[in-house]
């Protein structure tokens, strides 16, 4: 792991700054409401065994 510095000592412009202090979720549930989809796989952790098993 890399070491914790400082967000001051990074050297951030401030829309920078704004984006990573920023913590937003999003929400699949209307494209799965209006449009019947499903996402292939449920969870991050199933695509990326996915990904692996496949040799990715």
């Amino acid at each position: 792991m890399p070491p914790d510095l400082p967000f001051d000592a990074l050297g951030l412009s401030p829309a920078t700054r704004r984006f990573y202090a920023e913590n937003k979720r999003v929400s699949n549930a209307l494209a799965k409401a209006e449009l019947g989809w499903r996402p292939q796989y449920p969870t991050y952790r199933e695509g990326l065994a996915a990904i692996l098993a496949a040799g990715g």
